[in-house]
Order: structure tokens, then C-alpha cells, then sequence
């Protein structure tokens, strides 16, 4: 169900940017379609946080699976907004309304894998979630970049939307069961000892310190963004395809070859040590504004997604390590919400730091590394929870 939400995403993101160019008047075309789709992520990432909100608080109201059988409707409507859009401002709607759709699902779907695992073996079981997305990422892009290249560019805007209705009947077979309808929870079952040491920690606490490194990693993506863009476009003049195949190496590929070891490694040794190893991608963020070529990109870029993207797994069981049951999806909700704003923000600080530093790459390049050391400080001010032995997980 994921990979299927993931895959219809991540089909459409090759041809936006070539899209928007196509609707794109004046003469200084790359600064007009840079802004554009500084535009055009900023209103998607809006969106996703309105979605990451609403779907947080009422997954455990309404109940998790509803939740996600809604979003994949809302998906398909952006879909075919895109698929018809005869201008830019029906493309800007159709991107809210997608990206709506995506976060709409997101923090229940989050909720629903620490609900289904134990604490010993969580970070694993969010290695494995995250492989239904990332592998969708790894075809994905190229595909989408291929038919918009040698079929048409609005093909794979259908294509979602046939996706989107395929995905239905899999959200309708999924157990959805939120927690404020049963009757033991899980604090129910651990003891009041190491009850009392999870809970050394306030929850009040911990809210706040991933809702801080949230905002600062979605700021971070959102402001990296048009950067990645313009340096793919316009400095290595990628076209369609290769874009697509960059993309689905450099992120798709090596992020999905690190998610099960890193899930193990999270067990193993703990979520901290695991996600602090991330401050050894600082200076590859400010080497890719020296990139020559499409592949010294794709390794540069490669590496950094595996150093980054290797503690993914233990920051989502960090957090859900600390959160009773019934409150997860709201967490998940209010935390995922925060990243929102940092991506909503950033998009459009990105092109603008971009067009004004304009040849030069290592200003806008060094701004991002700046804010990726930032993310990683706030992590040092939390600490690992103890292991809960007693804690078993629900049956799908």
C-alpha cells in the first residue's frame, strides 16, 4: 500500500519541473522556472503539513485505516489536476492537493508500524517500512522521466491516477484498529519500574526536541531542492532521462540498500549513536556545488544519502520508543508537522539564495551544509530510553 502511495509520487516528480517550463514565458527562462518550482514545492510542502496535522489528530479518532483510504482519493484528484492543468495556476492547485493527499496518510500509516512491533525490534521494523517507499523511489523517477521524455510529459500524471485506484482496495483490507477503541493498553502490560524510567523523559520533552530537528531536516530538503534542481538543469544540462536515472541512483538506490542495516544497527547499539553518525555527511553537502559531471554527482550525492538516510530507522523508533500507543499518530502528526513547515519554508529560500548567488554554487551549497549540522545538534540533548522487555506488539 506504501509503495503504491510512494510509486505514484514519485512517478510525476521528473516531468514537474519540465512542465513548468513549458508554461513558463520571458527571457531569463531557467530564473523563471527556478522560481516557479520553488513555487511549486513550497505549496506542495504547505499542503503535506496541513496533511500531516489533520491526519495525525484524526487517525486516532476516526481510525487509522479511513485515514488512508481517504488519501489515496485526495491523491488521485491532484493526479488528474496535473494530468489537465492548462496553466501554472492550475498546476500550483494540483500540487496542493496531492501533497494534501500524501500527508494526509502518513502519520497513521507511521503509527500503524510501531503498533505491529515491539521495541526490541522496532528499528528493524522501520527499516523494512521504509524500503515499501524507497524502493518505489528507485524505478520511479526514471520511469516517470522516460515516458515524459519519449511518450508524452502528461502520461505519467495518468498513469498515477490508475495507481491511486489500485491502491484502494489494499487500504480497504488493512486492519486499521486505533488504539482509543481497546480496552488494554499497551502501558497496561509493562511494569511500573520500567514504566517510570521511559517516562524519566517527559513526553512534553521529546515533542520538542524531534519537532525541532524535524523543522530544521525540512528546511533543509525543502531549501536543498531547487538547488539539486538548478545544478541538474542548468550547470549539467541532465535531460529527462538521465535526471530520472540520477535520481533513482543517488537517492533510490543507495538510500535503499542502508535502511535494513541500519534498522539492525539501531537495535544493536541504540538509536543515538546510529543517527550522530550523520555528522560525517557535513562536508559532502558542500562538496556537490563542485560537481563537474552527472555521475561525480550521482557519488557524491550517493554517499550522502547513505551516511544521512542510514539512522532513518532509529529516529522513527527513537521517538515511538517514547510515545504510548493511543497518542502515536497524534505525535507522529505534530512532529511530521513541524518538517512541514521547514520544507514549506525552504523550497523558496533555496531558489532565491540560488538566482542571487547565480554562477556560484558554494554560497547556496554552504548555506545548506549550515543547516544540516544544525538538525543533527538538537539530538544530543535526548537520550536513549531503556529497553522495554515486556512490550508486545499487535497482529496485523
Amino acid at each position: 500500500m506504501n509503495f503504491l502511495l510512494t510509486f505514484a509520487v514519485s512517478l510525476i516528480a521528473t516531468p514537474i519541473p519540465y512542465l513548468i517550463r513549458q508554461f513558463v514565458t520571458g527571457q531569463d527562462v531557467q530564473s523563471a522556472t527556478t522560481a516557479a518550482y520553488g513555487i511549486v514545492l513550497s505549496l506542495g510542502c504547505v499542503a503535506v503539513t496541513l496533511g500531516y496535522f489533520l491526519g495525525g489528530f484524526l487517525a486516532d479518532v476516526a481510525g487509522r485505516r479511513t485515514i488512508v483510504i481517504s488519501s489515496f482519493i485526495i491523491l488521485a484528484v491532484g493526479f488528474g489536476l496535473f494530468a489537465v492543468t492548462p496553466n501554472l495556476y492550475i498546476l500550483f492547485l494540483a500540487r496542493f492537493v496531492q501533497m494534501f493527499g500524501l500527508g494526509f496518510s502518513t502519520p497513521a500509516i507511521s503509527a500503524l508500524v510501531a503498533d505491529y512491533s515491539a521495541q526490541r525490534s522496532r528499528g528493524m521494523a522501520y527499516g523494512v517500512y521504509n524500503l515499501s517507499w524507497i524502493t518505489a523511489q528507485i524505478p520511479a523517477p526514471l520511469l516517470g522521466g522516460v515516458i515524459a521524455q519519449f511518450v508524452d510529459i502528461r502520461t505519467p500524471f495518468f498513469m498515477a491516477i490508475y495507481i491511486s485506484i489500485i491502491g484502494l482496495p489494499f487500504s480497504i483490507l488493512m486492519k486499521g484498529k486505533h488504539a482509543e477503541k481497546k480496552q488494554v493498553t499497551e502501558e497496561e502490560n509493562i511494569p511500573v519500574n520500567e514504566m517510570a524510567s521511559r517516562q524519566a523523559v517527559s513526553l512534553q520533552r521529546v515533542i520538542l526536541i524531534f519537532s525541532l530537528t524535524n523543522l530544521a531536516n525540512g528546511l533543509l530538503n525543502g531549501f536543498i531542492g531547487p538547488l539539486l534542481n538548478g545544478l541538474l538543469m542548468f550547470k549539467l544540462n541532465a535531460d529527462l532521462t538521465m535526471y530520472g536515472l540520477v535520481s533513482s541512483i543517488a537517492f533510490g538506490v543507495v538510500t535503499g540498500l542502508v535502511q535494513i542495516p541500519g534498522g539492525k544497527l539501531a537495535d544493536k547499539f541504540g538509536r543515538k549513536p546510529l543517527v550522530l553518525f550523520a555528522f560525517l555527511g557535513t562536508p559532502l553537502v558542500l562538496a556537490l556545488a563542485f560537481s563537474q559531471s552527472l555521475w561525480e554527482f550521482a557519488l557524491m550525492m550517493g554517499a550522502l544519502s547513505a551516511i544521512g538516510n542510514i539512522s532513518s530507522p532509529a529516529v522513527s523508533a527513537w521517538l515511538m520508543d517514547f510515545v504510548p500507543k493511543h497518542k502515536r499518530a497524534t505525535v507522529s502528526g505534530i512532529t511530521r508537522t513541524l518538517n512541514g513547515v521547514g520544507l514549506s519554508i525552504g523550497p523558496t529560500a533555496g531558489s532565491y539564495v540560488w538566482n542571487s548567488s547565480s554562477p556560484d554554487t558554494v554560497v547556496p551549497f554552504g548555506v545548506a551544509s549550515l543547516i544540516y549540522v544544525i538538525g543533527l545538534l538538537f539530538y544530543l540533548m535526548l537520550k536513549e530510553p531503556r529497553k522495554i522487555s515486556s512490550e508486545t506488539p499487535e497482529t496485523p
